[in-house]
């Protein structure tokens, strides 16, 4: 059964209710960490994403259909608990700060407090149960995301520290000049495609790792969300926290509009074997079930709102 995905502003009060149900009952069993777990996995150990070597996960063209088929995966573990539970997205542009509904003690709980930024509100705060078990954090100055290196966290409860990083979440504008873009993705297939003219990797802009040239700066739209929002979802345990999901989501959801915007352009691009990076017929890992092409149309098994 196709379901919908809806923006969380749209969804009812039952359905919040039912979606952190599910999202607690799956951290009790211990399946939620595993979540958490193969995000780090894929980021620096089994196929460690980083600027040379083989990818799958980030920075490269793998970045979007990989996350499509573990949200899909997270998101049916959700409905083995309630088949009524769907996925929300969290959309940034129009969405901002700290006093959003997103942010409400009901549903994703709100900033960390001063000093060491603990989550103290909401369902995933640690003094209401939310217990972090696997958490890593950066090693050395350098961007961890293209080296590699990570070292474990010892704090248990989720950190916040909305804007202290980042000012600013990303504008309908920076989206609007992101999904024009024609070219799924160009050599060298790492944070620096389609960074100087004719800015041809609308994935490597929507990743976040490169901007126009009459941007201010870099980490726009899905590293925006996270950089913003700080604490926990600045790292590669960033599924700790639940808004991790809310964020892939939109990604996802700007992914199906740039492909109904363009149809008549290949909608994911290495399509020939490639060196390091998995193409349009590359079994996706760890689960070796679906290829890129397998997950290029979406509404196969969802739809959404808008």
């Amino acid at each position: 059964m196709v379901h919908v995905r809806k923006n969380h502003l749209n969804m009812t009060a039952e359905e919040k209710r039912r979606f952190i149900n599910a999202v607690l009952e799956i951290k009790r069993r211990g399946i939620y960490d595993r979540f958490v777990k193969l995000h780090i996995q894929v980021n620096s150990t089994d196929y460690l994403d980083k600027e040379t070597g083989k990818r799958l996960g980030h920075v490269n063209p793998g970045f979007l259909p990989w996350h499509r088929q573990y949200l899909l995966k997270f998101e049916q573990a959700l409905q083995k608990v309630d088949p009524r539970v769907t996925l929300p997205y969290w959309d940034w542009t129009t969405d901002h700060g700290e006093n959003s509904p997103l942010w409400s003690k009901d549903f994703m709980g709100g900033n960390g407090r001063p000093g060491d930024r603990r989550v103290m509100t909401g369902p995933f705060a640690r003094r209401n149960g939310w217990k972090l078990n696997i958490s890593v954090i950066p090693e050395g100055p350098e961007d961890p995301a293209l080296n590699g290196n990570y070292t474990h966290d010892d704090r248990d409860y989720l950190v916040r520290d909305f804007g202290t990083l980042t000012p600013d979440l990303p504008t309908p504008q920076e989206l609007e000049q992101t999904l024009d873009l024609t070219v799924y993705d160009c050599p060298p297939w790492n944070h620096t495609s389609g960074g100087t003219p004719p800015y041809e990797s609308f994935r490597n802009h929507l990743e976040g790792y490169t901007k126009f040239a009459w941007e201010p700066r870099l980490g726009k739209l899905h590293g925006a969300a996270h950089v913003w929002t700080g604490g926990h979802m600045m790292y590669i345990g960033s599924p700790n926290d639940p808004v991790f999901f809310l964020n892939h989501c939109m990604i996802d959801r700007c992914w199906a509009l740039w492909q109904a915007r363009h149809p008549n352009v290949p909608h994911y691009l290495p399509t020939v074997p490639t060196q390091d990076v998995p193409d349009i017929n590359t079994p996706l890992g760890p689960w070796h079930t679906k290829t890129p092409a397998d997950l290029l149309d979406h509404t196969q098994f969802y739809t959404y709102d808008q």
